[in-house]
């Protein structure tokens, strides 16, 4: 008998593994099949070459697919790779993209250039861009960091006037201070777009887990 469920695939955040989403998974009880996917120097691939070049971390993400997806749901720097994997992916139909915690691409302004020398500089350098780190970063972080910094800047070059044909359902955590002007991922989608206000931080899957996982079904459901 055939899986008829459908598919999402989950993109964690900057410094995370699929790991993240394991309370996700769990509010979503097998109604849909995860695939929770994560970059090299990560999770169980934390012994792998960190990638900072926006092609290179796009096709490897495409590569652990392991087949068509129904839907991506990407958190934070996630929703950036989520954004450019549904563009890069070649299937009958474009998934439907679920972008939390991050301005779109189209909003960010110049990128900045300069070295990342140290975790002052590396979480600096992402909460600039909306990002969160924990309060507490060992030294020992600081290659993920940077790689995630530099990560982000190449995908908000490469995708600042990059569309989809899928509904976008953007997911903004109501205490995440740092979210600005969601309503504008409407410039990288020629379909719809939904904003849905969920209690939450900039981590929204950590901090509600359960409305995450409605929000995904309702999109698959729509």
């Amino acid at each position: 008998m055939s899986d008829a469920r459908p598919v999402v695939a989950f993109i964690p955040p900057s410094g995370c593994g699929a790991g993240y989403f394991r309370r996700v998974l769990r509010a979503l009880d097998g109604v849909v099949e995860c695939r929770a996917v994560e970059l090299p120097g990560r999770g169980r691939r934390y012994r792998e070459p960190l990638l900072t070049d926006a092609d290179l971390a796009v096709n490897d993400l495409v590569q652990r697919l392991g087949g068509p997806v129904d839907a991506i749901y990407g958190e934070s720097l996630g929703a950036y790779l989520g954004l450019a994997v549904a563009a890069s992916v070649e299937q009958d139909r474009t998934p439907v993209l679920l972008a939390a915690s991050n301005a779109p691409p189209c909003v960010r302004g110049p990128v900045g250039t300069g070295e990342v020398d140290s975790v002052a500089d590396a979480v600096a350098g992402l909460a600039a861009l909306g990002g969160a780190s924990p309060s507490e970063v060992v030294e020992d972080a600081l290659p993920l960091l940077r790689s995630d910094l530099y990560l982000s800047r190449s995908l908000i070059t490469a995708l600042c006037g990059a569309t989809v044909s899928a509904n976008i359902w953007v997911l903004a955590g109501e205490q995440d201070a740092g979210l600005v002007r969601p309503e504008a991922w409407a410039e990288h989608t020629t379909a719809q777009t939904t904003i849905i206000r969920l209690t939450g931080e900039h981590l929204l899957s950590a901090t509600n887990p359960a409305g995450v996982a409605q929000v995904v079904q309702n999109a698959l459901a729509q």
